[in-house]
């Protein structure tokens, strides 16, 4: 596999999809089982300021005693920061530059107070130890977006939708070019003439000409096409027919989505949109229509044929989690894997009654991470479930109460996840609410190991609010405020040979993280890459 990825960078990325279709899986993965969990503890250096609970946890007493206040990190230092006014849902990057979202709509209302920088923080992050503020993004679509922005390397665009608060009123979309990355220039901010269009999240496709959309209130698919991103138009609206997995008719929601960067099982890059889609939850357990993962054949969308199709090629539903959350594609030893999980634990959002309930159903609490091999896109194959200790049920009696009904619901369940280079990976950092950014080796998918982990501190007055962060009102939370949340996706960063890592946390911003055990992860053999160029945000 080595010689292939050798032969990609030196030849473009034309070659890429063929070369990946010749991988074959490695040999002895067909005999092996699924790894449920849960993963045992990592190990750590001296001297780090570690979780004294389950992993994962933060204690009542950690909280009641002020030590919240204080990261916690193993094997992860900081070596920069840029708090800003809090972070909100999404990490971008391109080049030197990190974008950052907030929560414009919350800010000044109800309590909150006002951003001094609205909309998406543009820093340059040239150098590791030194982020710095330069500029924000303000228009009405980057004003008010949730998990819809996205950057396209391969044509240097940022794109946002007009969401507010996952439900955006109007259909506004924006676009900006970053071939100055520092100073975004602003290609388009325009009305898009459809009423059903409710942003929630968004992505581009891989060659980045079509910008896509979901809409959870209205249950809907749309393709923006950008290939001039001066005049963006819309290219379908989807509204999944009858009971066609993903929409209204099937009492599903398809949530978040992503494309396929590289070709699988003979589907050439940005034909497939893989869509974590949510079911409906009874109790604890129980769903009526699936809560998992369907993938979708959008090929017409992309050949811009007349009147396209959507079809289902696949699906994989699960009972242990609530509201599956975007998939991401990587190859591990050749083979295709997404990984994918939930938002909140089996028992749904509404902690501590929800954890409490899966609880009592001897199942997890809190939503994980999965990996799952779609080389047979027809039948997707559980391969790895990532549960750390305050997933694990068997944990309850130490964990169900320590999220209340102030704390916004998530609990430790994941969020946005990204593999460390996609077209080889080997690592996974998982965002995990109030558990922080967990790293785990995942380069057998089947034997995962957790091997770092970054947690952000609390306010240090607990009544102050963020009001970048979505740690307020309008998300269920009141003081006092003892944890913070991680939601966005990471970079992993190579520099001169040391490997970075770019986080987000709710109260302390932007913080650049350098691994501790780089011995251990010189012994997995990773590609380096600039910076995860061939990933989708």
């Amino acid at each position: 596999m080595n010689i292939v990825l050798r032969m990609v960078r030196t030849l473009g990325g034309t070659l890429i999809a063929g070369l990946l279709m010749l991988a074959v899986p490695a040999p002895h993965a067909a005999a092996q089982t699924a790894f449920l969990g849960p993963l045992p503890r990592p190990t750590c250096q001296p001297g780090d300021r570690t979780e004294t609970g389950v992993d994962g946890q933060l204690t009542t007493a950690e909280r009641a005693s002020g030590a919240s206040k204080q990261p916690y990190a193993c094997n992860l230092k900081v070596i920069g920061e840029y708090a800003g006014q809090g972070a909100g849902h999404q990490l971008m990057w391109y080049g030197q530059c990190a974008y950052v979202t907030t929560e414009g709509y919350e800010a000044g209302q109800k309590g909150v107070p006002p951003l001094r920088h609205p909309g998406i923080q543009v820093l340059d992050v040239a150098h590791q130890r030194d982020p710095r503020y330069v500029t924000h993004l303000d228009d009405p679509a980057s004003l008010y977006d949730w998990e819809d922005g996205s950057v396209n390397p391969r044509r240097a665009l940022l794109g946002s939708a007009e969401s507010w608060m996952g439900a955006g009123p109007q259909p506004a979309v924006s676009f900006y070019s970053l071939t100055h990355c520092t100073h975004p220039r602003l290609l388009s901010s325009v009305q898009i003439p459809d009423a059903n269009l409710q942003a929630h999240a968004g992505n581009f496709a891989y060659d980045g000409k079509t910008y896509w959309i979901t809409s959870f209130n209205k249950r809907r698919l749309y393709a923006i096409d950008v290939s001039d991103p001066r005049h963006p138009k819309e290219l379908i609206d989807w509204s999944f027919p009858d009971r066609e997995p993903g929409g209204a008719g099937a009492h599903q929601i398809c949530h978040r989505i992503s494309l396929n960067q590289f070709a699988v099982d003979g589907h050439p890059p940005d034909t497939l949109l893989f869509c974590g889609v949510v079911g409906h939850l009874v109790h604890a357990g129980d769903f009526s229509s699936g809560n998992g993962l369907v993938i979708y054949d959008v090929s017409q969308v992309q050949e811009r044929r007349p009147h396209p199709q959507i079809r289902v090629l696949g699906s994989l539903y699960w009972k242990d989690g609530d509201i599956a959350i975007e998939p991401d594609l990587a190859f591990i030893n050749g083979t295709p894997f997404l990984g994918v999980g939930d938002e909140c634990g089996s028992g749904g959002c509404n902690d501590p009654q929800g954890a409490i309930a899966a609880c009592r159903a001897g199942l997890p609490p809190n939503g994980m991470e999965r990996l799952i091999d779609i080389s047979n896109l027809a039948k997707p194959k559980l391969v790895a479930q990532l549960m750390l200790g305050v997933d694990d049920p068997k944990n309850c009696a130490l964990t169900e109460h320590d999220i209340t009904a102030t704390m916004g619901g998530y609990g430790y369940s994941v969020h946005d996840c990204t593999f460390d280079n996609p077209l080889d990976a080997k690592l996974l950092a998982c965002s995990s609410h109030q558990a922080g950014v967990r790293v785990f080796d995942i380069h057998n998918p089947y034997q995962p190991r957790e091997i770092a982990y970054f947690k952000g501190p609390a306010p240090a007055n607990p009544d102050e609010i963020d009001p970048g962060s979505l740690l307020n009102v309008f998300q269920g939370v009141s003081p006092p405020i003892n944890f913070a949340w991680s939601k966005a996706h990471s970079r992993f960063v190579w520099r001169h040979g040391q490997l970075y890592l770019w986080v987000t946390s709710s109260h302390g911003g932007f913080y650049t993280l350098k691994f501790e055990n780089q011995a251990a992860i010189a012994r997995l053999k990773p590609v380096p890459t600039p910076g995860n160029e061939d990933y989708q945000d």
